[in-house]
């Protein structure tokens, strides 16, 4: 069967602009008539191109579905292998990150729904790095390798802030930021640990949901603090720990850019 490119166009629903870069590429090559000036091609020409968009589907790159062109049936099985473990590493990162975003999910529903109310339980367990203390942005060279590593590695990281138990103390309420990652993430993500990178283990905490504004001063012991605090002294508590905050959404009230945080004060009996 000999097609004209505007057939052969017709039957792969693409363009005549494809057919050509595909030829212009080295998958199929036209032949002239002996009979008219016309060009076509054959069944030959229709299988390869289907199935080099059967592999373009598979996420073959041209490069590597031209080198697999003169491939025996045992040089195919490998690529194919190869192919399979990518499509298992995207599914589980994607399914990771699907897991991140129906967290998030909760969390906003959570907040809608309870605004300041305060309730009890265990923390996340979380490997952190500070990227700014109070105005300062922390800019170590070693720093910023482990940012980057939470930031782009794994796909549930969190921004957080934390507000260290002494400074509580002192009646320093300084407000340090951060991005964290399930401690149980480090290994899974391979996640370079060094001087700077911090644990926040796991333990009872006194939870609530706050708001603090984007832009602008924040007032930490008004903002996030106020409700917990009042919690704990009715029902003799003490800070026990750093203070965390997760963010869970940036949204616009009132005109004004707003972040919602997940507030845990770790807490013991007085």
């Amino acid at each position: 069967m000999k097609y004209k490119i505007s057939e052969l166009a017709t039957v792969l629903n693409v363009t005549t602009n494809t057919i050509r870069r595909y030829e212009k590429m080295g998958y199929i090559t036209s032949k002239r008539s002996e009979n008219s000036n016309y060009r076509y091609y054959n069944e030959n020409d229709l299988s390869t191109f289907l199935n080099v968009r059967l592999l373009r589907k598979y996420g073959f790159t041209h490069t590597e579905i031209g080198n697999m062109k003169n491939s025996n049936l045992a040089d195919l099985i490998s690529e194919y292998e190869k192919r399979m473990q990518k499509f298992d590493e995207q599914i589980n990162y994607l399914t990771n990150l699907r897991h991140r975003l129906k967290d998030d999910l909760v969390l906003m529903k959570k907040a809608e729904e309870t605004k300041q109310l305060c309730y009890i339980r265990d923390c996340v367990d979380l490997s952190y790095v500070l990227y700014q203390r109070r105005d300062e942005i922390l800019t170590e060279p070693q720093r910023i390798t482990a940012i980057q590593d939470h930031l782009y590695l794994s796909p549930e990281v969190l921004r957080v802030y934390l507000i260290r138990k002494e400074d509580v103390e002192n009646d320093r309420l300084i407000l340090n930021a951060g991005v964290a990652v399930k401690t149980a993430h480090v290994d899974r993500y391979n996640l370079k640990q060094n001087e700077y990178t911090e644990r926040y283990e796991k333990r009872k905490s006194l939870i609530s949901v706050a708001k603090l504004p984007v832009n602008g001063e924040k007032n930490v012991k008004e903002d996030l603090l106020k409700e917990p605090f009042k919690y704990m002294q009715e029902h003799k508590l003490k800070m026990n720990g750093d203070i965390i905050g997760i963010v869970i959404a940036n949204v616009i009230e009132d005109q004004q850019e707003m972040q919602y945080v997940l507030v845990g004060v770790p807490i013991a009996e007085m």
